[in-house]
């Protein structure tokens, strides 16, 4: 039957380009079905009304500058000419390999028919179950009663996240929407409208348009109020429908979170999406390039302009909400990334400053984060005077005290010999400090030393910061006490605590295993 056929064909399609899905370099598209007839029809589709509506995506500060959500609502008018009794539906995940989509999740999906919800059933494939890193190929269904003569109407709506087609800050929103499946009812459509709409006015600028029918946006469109609409009549779709467009999310994020700032961040969310914004115009591409934003500005510029606005409300809001881990983080990264730059080139990694009085600001502020709450790993081991083309960097002052009590709020609890901690302030402290300086963490290292120190000429009298040792009577052997064996003891307790909480996890991984294994059907 035409059902079966068609839901084969999709799930062959989906096994066999698995690999290929969870390994493509450019996110999900997102794709919105059409519904289908499951089986053959006599049913005819005399009218069809798309809508598809993109903003902000407002849920995830940390990708408000660059990703959208997409509503989606299709209106269907059928017209039966004898009576039937259907199961029609649509798949909740697309998969296209001829147009190189890998189609996002539908999410609120809700179904009218005449003006009533229905329930819909989602039927699993066996996909997910044979691929577990992947999405199943889900349909939802429901069954449809026409009768020969009276219109039938139906409504389809759910939504969708949109994120850019690439890995570039500039790579161009994708919105599709299957049109060809109308062909699966008897005969042409008698007319078919789609209509896309933003939280702001589409520009004609920002629309793709070229050669390749997947890759730019579907022909025959006109621009009205800032609405894409596309009219057809009597057509069989052999296409579908395609927005390819520039980001405007990316192209406008400087006068976005200016706007913003203007208004004055009402709530810690607001916040979040103006350091988070600002931290990515400073971030670029993968490789720290940067690029145009609306007027031909590049990224890093329009980040500079707003910094200064940026950081004073960041410290405001901290000032209030000292306890707020988030949002220090989120300024904390911001930071860095406005103090030293990174990018790449054939050689590798290479690091500039942008401001060393930021620099030394960074440091400081890390510093004191440091001493109050556990810094992020990525933060922790921040080192931009380790790059090499910063080795002989001219560091003043101010700046190399700010590295050298970063130092010491980034330091180790304990090292376990002398050596270890003299190693640890050589390499890391390299040629950024002073003499003094140098001595000075390294004093401090010292005093976190659990085992045996090297002894001054006074025998058995530690040396300074380490523990003091002693011969026993009985055994002639070295023992640590004081504060090393404390250490030591502490060192063994959380050993063992670690190794009883992994085994505790492994034993109850192991039993969900073995009940999942039990369970019928799987």
């Amino acid at each position: 039957m035409l059902a079966v056929r068609r839901l084969a064909i999709v799930l062959l399609l989906l096994l066999a380009l698995a690999p290929h899905a969870l390994g493509d370099s450019a996110p999900m598209a997102t794709v919105g079905p059409g519904v289908e007839p499951m089986e053959s029809t006599t049913v005819r589709l005399a009218e069809e009304r798309i809508e598809i509506h993109l903003s902000r995506q407002q849920s995830d500060p940390a990708w408000f500058f660059w990703d959208a959500v997409g509503e989606f609502r299709i209106w269907f008018r059928f017209e039966p000419e004898a009576d039937e009794e259907m199961t029609v539906g649509f798949p909740l995940f697309v998969i296209d390999p001829e147009q190189s989509i890998y189609g996002a999740r539908i999410e609120d999906l809700r179904v009218e028919v005449d003006g009533r919800e229905v329930p819909v059933e989602i039927r699993p494939s066996a996909y997910g179950k044979e691929n577990p890193d992947a999405d199943p190929a889900d349909w939802a269904v429901y069954p449809v009663s026409f009768r020969a003569g009276q219109p039938l109407e139906m409504v389809i709506s759910y939504t969708m996240p949109v994120a850019p087609y690439g890995k570039r800050p500039d790579s161009p929103l994708w919105v599709s929407y299957v049109l060809r499946t109308g062909a699966y009812w008897a005969g042409t459509i008698g007319r078919a409208e789609a209509a896309i709409t933003m939280d702001r006015p589409i520009r004609e600028a920002d629309v793709r348009t070229g050669d390749n029918p997947w890759r730019s946006t579907t022909p025959g469109w006109t621009l009205e109020d800032g609405a894409l609409k596309w009219v057809w009549e009597d057509v069989e779709p052999d296409f579908d429908l395609h927005l390819v467009m520039e980001n405007p999310y990316w192209l406008d994020l400087d006068r976005d979170i200016r706007a913003l700032l203007d208004e004055g961040p009402a709530d810690r969310e607001t916040l979040l999406r103006v350091l988070s914004g600002t931290a990515a115009l400073y971030a670029g591409g993968r490789d720290g390039e940067q690029f145009p934003l609306r007027d031909g500005v590049m990224s890093d510029e329009a980040g500079e302009a707003l910094l200064p606005d940026v950081l004073a409300a960041a410290q405001s809001y901290l000032a209030e909400q000292p306890e707020d881990r988030e949002v220090w983080e989120a300024y904390l990264d911001l930071l860095c990334l406005a103090s030293v730059e990174e990018r790449y080139d054939a050689t590798g990694p290479v690091h500039e400053v942008r401001d060393e009085q930021r620099l030394a600001t960074a440091l400081t502020e890390l510093a004191r984060y440091a001493r109050e709450a556990e810094l992020p790993g990525y933060r922790r081991q921040w080192r931009p005077w380790m790059a090499p083309e910063l080795a002989q960097y001219p560091w003043q002052p101010e700046t190399q005290a700010a590295i050298a009590d970063f130092l010491a709020a980034a330091m180790p609890p304990l090292f376990r010999t002398a050596a270890d901690a003299e190693e640890w302030v050589a390499s890391n402290a390299r040629s950024a400090l002073t003499d003094g300086q140098v001595e000075e963490l390294l004093a401090q290292a010292m005093e976190r030393v659990s085992g045996p120190v090297p002894q001054t000429a006074s025998e058995g009298e530690a040396t300074d910061g380490g523990a003091a040792t002693s011969e026993t009577e009985t055994g002639g052997t070295a023992t640590v006490t004081g504060e090393g064996s404390s250490a030591v003891a502490l060192l063994i307790l959380g050993l063992c605590l670690a190794l009883g909480a992994a085994g505790t996890a492994m034993l109850w991984a192991w039993r969900r295993a073995r009940r999942r294994a039990e369970q019928p059907g799987r």
